[in-house]
C-alpha cells in the first residue's frame, strides 16, 4: 500500500498474533497497551507501506523513501492519543504547546488504532491538520472518529 492521508487503512491480525504459551486473549488486551504495541507497530508500518522507511530517530519513527517526508507514529489506545514529541510525555514531564506545535509544523503523523486490537486502523494525517483539528496536542477518545475520519 502507499502512503494517503486521510484515508483509513484497516488490519486484522487475528490468528497472527504469538508468544510462547500466552494465550491469544491475553496478548490481545496487551496490545491495546500503547507502551507494549508501539515497537511492534513501528517495525510493522514499513511492511504495510513498503514507501517508508524505519528510522527511529529523535522526532520521528519513519521516512517517506521517495519524498524524504518525515512521519512520527503515534498510538491511539482507549486512553486516546496525543501528538506532542515523546520526551514531552509520561509522569514529571511537561508539553510544551509552542515546541510542539513547532514540531507538528516540520513532520507529518501515523496514528494506529489499537483499541480494539486486533484489529488495526491507520491514518496519515498532515501536521498542520492536526494543530488546527486537536491544538491541545490531545486527543480523546471520544474524538476517534474526527481523528479517524
Amino acid at each position: 500500500m502507499q502512503v494517503v492521508y486521510n484515508t483509513v487503512f484497516e488490519f486484522d491480525l487475528t490468528g497472527k498474533v504469538s508468544f510462547g504459551d500466552l494465550p491469544t486473549d491475553q496478548l490481545y488486551k496487551l496490545f491495546t497497551d500503547g507502551r507494549v504495541a508501539s515497537k511492534f507497530c513501528e517495525h510493522h508500518l514499513s511492511i504495510w507501506f513498503p514507501d517508508l522507511e524505519y528510522q527511529d530517530k529523535k522526532g520521528f519513527d519513519h521516512i517517506h523513501k521517495i519524498s524524504g517526508i518525515k512521519f512520527d507514529l503515534k498510538g491511539f489506545t482507549p486512553r486516546g492519543a496525543c501528538y506532542a514529541p515523546s520526551e514531552m510525555l509520561g509522569a514529571g514531564r511537561k508539553i510544551n504547546l509552542e515546541e510542539v506545535h513547532k514540531h507538528a509544523r516540520e513532520i507529518d503523523y501515523v496514528f494506529s488504532d489499537i483499541s480494539e486490537f486486533p484489529k488495526i486502523r491507520i491514518i496519515f494525517k498532515k501536521g498542520t491538520d492536526l494543530i488546527k483539528e486537536f491544538p491541545s496536542s490531545k486527543i480523546k477518545y471520544n474524538e476517534r472518529v474526527k481523528l479517524f475520519s
